[in-house]
C-alpha cells in the first residue's frame, strides 16, 4: 500500500492577474483515475507572498455534498498555506474509484488574493464554480466553450495497493483546455495517470511576454521548464508545443521581435530532447497543429509566412520517430484547421479534434511500446 498520483494538474503563476475575492465558495470537480481507500491533496500558495486560509475544505461522492466529509490540516478544519509554499493534507479514509468522479469544496470568509489557478474547459473528467461569498451553493456549469477555474488544488493522491505509471501531457493551451486529456484518460484508465502541465500561451523558446497581464500568466518556454522540473521519477512526456511560437508574434508587440525561423524552433527541439532524455523521460512530440486565426488585414502575409514556416518545421519533425504528425487528420484544404475539429477560434481543438489526436498519440505510444509498460 502507498500514496498514488491520481489526478494532477499544474497550477499557473496569476500573480500578474489575481483574483481578490472578500469570500469564496469553490466546487470543484476532480475524477480520479485510481481506485483507493484514502485521499489526501497538495494545496499550492506558490505565487502569492500572503498566507492563504480556508475554513473548510470538504469532499464528497455528490455533487450536492450530500455526504461531505472534512479534509484537514494538523487535524484542523481550517487550513493554512503560508506565502510561496504549499501543503498536504491530513489523509481521509474515503472510498475513491477510477472514473468516478469527487466533488470538492472549499470556502473562505476573509478577503484574501489567489494566485495559483488551474483552469479546464472540457468538463468531463473536471469542472469547476466559484462564487464570491462564502455561503452559497454554487451548481457546475455545462459549457465547453467557457473556462472552468479553481485555486491552490494541484494533485489529488489515493492510498492505495497499486501501482500505475504516470504520463505527463505538457505545451501550451492545447495540452491545458483538456480537449487530450479527456481522450487519453478515456483510453488509459487504469493503466497510466495523465498529469497535465500544458500553460495556455506557452511556447518553446520564449518566456511569457511582460508588456501585459494575461501575457504573463504564459509561463517560462518548454525548455527552461523541462530543465527546472523537481520530478526525478521517469515517465513518458507528451508536448504540444510550437503554436505560440509562430503565432504570438501577430499579436504581441513584445513577442514581434521574436520571430521563430525552422531553424531555431528545430534547434529548440533537439535541446529539450536532450533535456528529457538526461531526466530519463521519454518525448512524444507532435507536430505543430494547423492554424488560421483572424488578423488584421495588413497582417495577412505575415500570417501566411507564419503558416508555411509551420509546413517547414513539420516536415523536418515528422523524420523522427517519436514525433505524432496530427497534420492528415487535422489539416483542412484552406491551411487552417478543418472545421469538424474547430474550437471556434481557428486555434484550438474542440471535443471531437481531442479525440481524433488523442487517438493518434496513442498510436505512437503503442508503436514505441509505452502502453505495454503502463
Amino acid at each position: 500500500m502507498g500514496w498514488q498520483i491520481a489526478s494532477s494538474r499544474l497550477t499557473h503563476d496569476f500573480s500578474a492577474l489575481p483574483f481578490k475575492m472578500k469570500e469564496l465558495t469553490l466546487l470543484i470537480k476532480i475524477t480520479p483515475q485510481v481506485d483507493g481507500s484514502g485521499l489526501r491533496l497538495i494545496l499550492q500558495n506558490r505565487f502569492n507572498d500572503a498566507t492563504l486560509l480556508f475554513d473548510e475544505l470538504t469532499v464528497s461522492h455528490d455533487k450536492k455534498m450530500s455526504d461531505a466529509k472534512s479534509i484537514t490540516r494538523g487535524k484542523q478544519k481550517q487550513i493554512a498555506i503560508v506565502g510561496n509554499g504549499a501543503v498536504h493534507t491530513d489523509a481521509l479514509p474515503f472510498e475513491v474509484v477510477a472514473g468516478q468522479p469527487l466533488y470538492f469544496r472549499i470556502r473562505a470568509s476573509q478577503k484574501q488574493t489567489y494566485a495559483d489557478f488551474s483552469c479546464v474547459y472540457d468538463e468531463t473528467f473536471y469542472n469547476a464554480i466559484m462564487a464570491g461569498t462564502k455561503n452559497t451553493a454554487p451548481h457546475l456549469p455545462h459549457n465547453w466553450q467557457a473556462r472552468k477555474g479553481w485555486f491552490s488544488i494541484s494533485c489529488l493522491e489515493v492510498w492505495t495497493d497499486k501501482k500505475i505509471s504516470i504520463i505527463e501531457l505538457t505545451g501550451d493551451s492545447l495540452a491545458e483546455t483538456g480537449m487530450i486529456e479527456t481522450g487519453l484518460i478515456k483510453q488509459l484508465l487504469n493503466q497510466a495517470v495523465v498529469v497535465n502541465t500544458g500553460i495556455s500561451g506557452n511556447r518553446l523558446l520564449h518566456d511569457a511576454p511582460q508588456d501585459g497581464p494575461l501575457y504573463q500568466t504564459f509561463g517560462k518556454s518548454l525548455i527552461k521548464r523541462a530543465a527546472q522540473s523537481s520530478d526525478l521519477h521517469p515517465h513518458p512526456i507528451i508536448a504540444l508545443i510550437g503554436s505560440n511560437d509562430l503565432v504570438l508574434p501577430l499579436i504581441d508587440g513584445q513577442s514581434a521581435h521574436e520571430l521563430v525561423t525552422p531553424s531555431q524552433y528545430l534547434a529548440g527541439v533537439s535541446q529539450l530532447k536532450q533535456i528529457l532524455d538526461d531526466r530519463r523521460c521519454p518525448l512524444i512530440l507532435t507536430t505543430i497543429p494547423p492554424f488560421s486565426p483572424h488578423v488584421a488585414p495588413e497582417q495577412g502575409n505575415v500570417l501566411l509566412d507564419a503558416q508555411q514556416r509551420r509546413l517547414l518545421i513539420n516536415q523536418e519533425l515528422k523524420r523522427f520517430d517519436w514525433v505524432v504528425d496530427l497534420d492528415p487528420w487535422l489539416l483542412g484544404n484552406d491551411g487552417g484547421l478543418k472545421e469538424i475539429y474547430d474550437f471556434g477560434d481557428h486555434l484550438h481543438l474542440n471535443a471531437a479534434g481531442g479525440m481524433i489526436a488523442a487517438q493518434t498519440i496513442m498510436q505512437k505510444l503503442s508503436q514505441l511500446g509505452y502502453d505495454e509498460r503502463c
